[in-house]
């Protein structure tokens, strides 16, 4: 009785607010459905029809519903309509989870007129019947809550042919996989070639350094390790050997092993040794000294630049020598050789000295 009471004054007080709404401004609120199960979502809109010389204050979002919940809430974009009026429309997702029989309340929209007074709207009060999802006249002693079912068996066999296609297809599958991947890993990234001849590339380094200007920041350590490894770099590619992983002292004994400059190598030695020292051994030398190892280490490469190192040929490990027995096969095996070529093999293989021979039967 009380509850219908209730429901009665909500509509009559809905009346009064619509009967005292200005002309210019209506509201008017619809839902999806009428009747719904707990926890269904329900569509409730809400549109709004005004003059445009209105100001339209949206209600906040935590506006009370009654019973209902808010999930979700959107203003759409306003529609511009005929005669200088607008439309606006306020949409919600609301549930419930008790049953009953519920009203939405109405919704006051606050707008303000244009001599700046401030009016109140609200939109009519809806009713929603809320079901339980159990069949009516149910009683609540009778609901008993069932353990879950044993998961079902799904029994099958597949075909032979099935299987080892399948098998095939992931040996396939992950054969072409470790292909790729050695394939991957196995190609070599595509180093730059510079054209440029080796002292250009050096006297370019040089100028690099020049202008990072370490010397004048106090970083000598590393001023002293650029340096080294432009000159290293460019002995390796003028001289053709591997210079930038050998030390200073292996340095010095690949140029000792070949026909060089010994001027030139004293030189060079000197001024790694004396790099190394800052380098390594923590030595702070005078503050002239940078810039002389940067003007001698230009010398150096200008004065090698016009030099040529002669590569010793490779001595063969074995010679081939016929077969002698006799001073006659002798003359048929190498009568194609060249002047003084037999003898020098005979004198390498031990072999009869056939000069010897041939004089023996000229005497003859």
């Amino acid at each position: 009785m009380v509850h219908r009471v209730g429901l009665q004054l909500i509509l009559i007080l809905c009346i009064l607010v619509s009967a005292v709404a200005a002309e210019n401004i209506e509201i008017t609120a619809s839902v999806d459905k009428q009747t719904a199960y707990i926890g269904d979502p329900i569509e409730y809109t809400v549109t709004i029809t005004y003059d445009s010389t209105l100001d339209l204050t949206p209600p906040a979002v935590g506006m009370n519903l009654g019973q209902f919940d808010v999930q979700d809430y959107k203003v759409r974009d306003e529609e511009k309509l005929d005669g200088g009026r607008r439309r606006q429309q306020l949409w919600f997702d609301i549930r419930t989870f008790t049953t009953g029989d519920y009203i939405i309340p109405p919704l006051p929209i606050e707008y303000m007129t244009p001599d700046s007074t401030k009016q109140v709207i609200a939109s009519d009060p809806i009713q929603i019947t809320i079901k339980s999802v159990l069949a009516e006249g149910t009683p609540k002693d009778s609901l008993v809550i069932l353990t879950l079912k044993k998961q079902a068996d799904i029994e099958g066999d597949w075909p032979l042919w099935f299987k080892l296609t399948i098998a095939g297809a992931g040996l396939l599958i992950f054969a072409i996989f470790i292909w790729w991947w050695a394939r991957r890993n196995a190609r070599k990234e595509v180093e730059f070639f510079d054209p440029r001849p080796s002292w250009e590339i050096a006297f370019a380094d040089l100028a690099m350094l020049k202008n990072n200007d370490l010397i004048s920041k106090g970083e000598l350590k590393q001023f002293y390790f650029e340096l080294t490894e432009i000159i290293r770099r460019y002995l390796g590619k003028k001289f053709e050997f591997e210079s930038i992983d050998l030390t200073t002292s292996e340095i010095d004994e690949y140029f000792e092993s070949i026909d060089f400059d010994r001027e030139f190598q004293r030189e060079l030695n000197s001024f790694l040794q004396r790099a190394d020292l800052v380098k390594f051994a923590k030595y702070v030398p005078p503050a002239e000294q940078p810039d002389e190892d940067w003007q001698k280490a230009y010398e150096l490469i200008d004065k090698s630049k016009d030099m040529s190192v002669l590569k010793p040929a490779a001595v063969a490990e074995s010679v081939y020598m016929p077969s002698i027995s006799s001073s006659s096969e002798i003359d048929d095996e190498w009568k194609y050789a060249p002047p003084g070529y037999k003898e020098l093999m005979a004198s390498r293989q031990g072999a009869p000295d056939v000069s010897a021979s041939n004089d023996e039967e000229d005497g003859q």
